[in-house]
Order: C-alpha cells, then sequence, then structure tokens
C-alpha cells in the first residue's frame, strides 16, 4: 500500500486544528495556504518524505518566501503554520522531531490602531438617518460595536440567543469558539430596542431570521464588506478624517476603557484576548495620547 500524499497530510492537518484544536476558520484558510507553499516548494526540491526535510531546507524555504517580497507579518504567519504542521506531523508519527520550532521568526513592527475621541464616536453615530429602517440598524451596530468591542464577524453573526437585553450582555464564540460575556451600556441597548421594536421588521418585510442585524427581507446578516462600507460612509459624513475601519471601534472600545481606569486584564477579558500582550497594545496608545496632551497643554516647551 503506496504512503499518503503530502497533500492528504495538509488535509488531515487541516481537519485536526477544526475538530480537535477548534482553530478559527480564517486561520484554518490562512494555514491551508502557508503549509501548502511548503509542499510546493518541496516538490520544487524534489523532497517527497517528510522525513528527509532538514532545517537547511525548512530555512531554505523561508528564504525563498522573503525573495519572493512577503510581508514580515505573513513571513511569521508562515512560520507558525509550519511548527503547528510539523507537531502534527510528529504526532502522526510521520516526522520524527520538529525543526520547525528552530526557525527565528521575523521582527514585526508594531503599529499602534487609529483610535476615535469620544467626539468623533458621538459624530459617527449621530450620522446614521434614523428617518429609514437601515438608518436606526446602522445606528444599533455603531452604538453595540462601540459598547462591546465586537468585532466584525460577531456583530454581522449575532443572534437571539447571544443577547440578554434584560441584563446587557452579550453571550460571544470568538476566535477558536472561545466564549466570553461582554457587556454592553445604556445607549447601546437604547439603539437595539429601537431597531428591534420599530426598524427590523420593516426590513424583513413579515419574514423571519435568526440574524438579529438583517439586510433585507431574504433575513441574510449583513456582510462584512457592507459593514465596512457602512463605517467609511458614515466616517466621511461625520467629517471625520481618520482612516478607520470597524475595527477602529473596537480599538477605541479599549482604549477608553484603559483611559477609564479598567484594567488590563478585563480589558482582555471583554476582547477575547488569549495572550495579555495582545491587548497591551493599548496601553502604548495610551501613553501616546498622555504625551500628545502633554504637549499641548505644558507651558514650557
Amino acid at each position: 500500500m503506496s504512503n499518503p500524499r503530502p497533500e492528504e497530510y495538509l488535509e488531515a492537518f487541516l481537519n485536526f486544528l477544526f475538530w480537535e484544536r477548534r482553530v478559527a476558520e480564517n486561520t484554518i484558510l490562512a494555514y491551508r495556504q502557508d503549509v501548502a507553499s511548503f509542499l510546493r516548494f518541496l516538490k520544487e526540491c524534489r523532497v517527497e518524505d517528510f522525513s528527509l526535510v532538514t532545517l537547511d531546507t525548512l530555512e531554505a524555504f523561508v528564504e525563498h518566501e522573503s525573495s519572493a517580497g512577503l510581508e514580515a507579518t505573513t513571513l511569521a504567519r508562515r512560520i507558525s503554520a509550519l511548527r503547528t504542521f510539523f507537531r502534527f506531523l510528529v504526532r502522526e508519527k510521520v516526522a520524527r522531531e520538529n525543526l520547525a520550532k528552530l526557525l527565528d521568526t521575523p521582527r514585526i513592527k508594531r503599529h499602534l490602531p487609529e483610535v476615535l475621541t469620544v467626539e468623533e464616536v458621538e459624530a459617527l453615530i449621530a450620522s446614521c438617518d434614523v428617518t429609514k429602517p437601515s438608518g436606526v440598524r446602522d445606528r444599533a451596530i455603531l452604538e453595540l460595536m462601540y459598547s462591546s468591542g465586537l468585532r466584525v464577524s460577531e456583530v454581522v453573526f449575532l443572534e437571539f440567543q447571544h443577547l440578554d437585553l434584560e441584563e446587557q450582555m452579550l453571550r460571544l464564540w470568538g476566535k477558536g469558539f472561545k466564549e466570553r460575556i461582554v457587556p454592553f451600556g445604556e445607549r447601546a441597548k437604547e439603539a437595539l430596542l429601537e431597531y428591534l421594536n420599530r426598524a427590523r421588521n420593516l426590513l424583513l418585510r413579515g419574514k423571519k431570521s435568526r440574524y438579529i442585524f438583517v439586510s433585507g427581507p431574504s433575513g441574510k446578516p449583513l456582510s462584512r464588506q457592507s459593514v465596512w462600507n457602512m463605517v467609511k460612509r458614515y466616517a466621511l459624513q461625520a467629517g471625520i478624517r481618520k482612516h478607520i475601519t470597524p475595527h477602529t471601534l473596537r480599538h477605541t472600545f479599549a482604549t477608553h476603557l484603559l483611559e477609564g481606569g479598567a484594567e488590563l486584564r478585563v480589558v482582555q477579558e471583554f476582547l477575547g484576548h488569549s495572550d495579555i500582550a495582545t491587548t497591551q497594545v493599548y496601553t502604548h496608545v495610551n501613553r501616546r495620547l498622555l504625551r500628545e496632551s502633554y504637549e499641548r497643554a505644558f507651558p514650557r516647551k
């Protein structure tokens, strides 16, 4: 009986990530691309057995990808994917050891996220035309995203089972199917109630849908792109010059919580970050804002 082809190991690896590791779908798609690139490289090098892969092979692949012009972030993800893939191959007794863990990860320059002021958030939300059902919906979306720091994928697929209006809580499953409970404020509650009581049925025109934010009579959820376009449109109407996306509201939520005195661990829980180092970027934002305020206010330049 012939040995499985490398592509079959890739499929087995992806199934392992989904069913056993409960890895998010977007990560699985990225890892498919990363490992497939490596398999193509092995084919070009005529390496047909994973047990023949050496550290030199892996380093040559990284150099090949770097020479092709890959950004440091993509290259770092490639290496991370290889480490996870080879750990799987060792578990399956296809490779003797995980040599990918010896690869150096390129340094990534962290860019501080763009953050809105409270006044800019108010202007953004006030730009919604609440005389239209779609405007009432959009205002509820913006209020909720700012109030709870939701990812755009979480807000578009939000269902009634996730929402507790009375307690003002959301029960969410973020990346890697990790559950978290996030509160939302009074203004978000008011905007949600107005949308649910007044606008949602007008959008659905008598149809049913399990999704809270619907695109129209089909009952389908809004696409991520439509929310992205919506945020851009309202930012333009509000006169906001910053380059913002739906994720900017998430950054703004975290920054405003920290500025208000919330503990970093609490913000980490709200955002659903598995590693607090991911959340710590917002402390840098805080320091930047403090420095800007100091330079504007301090009389002795």
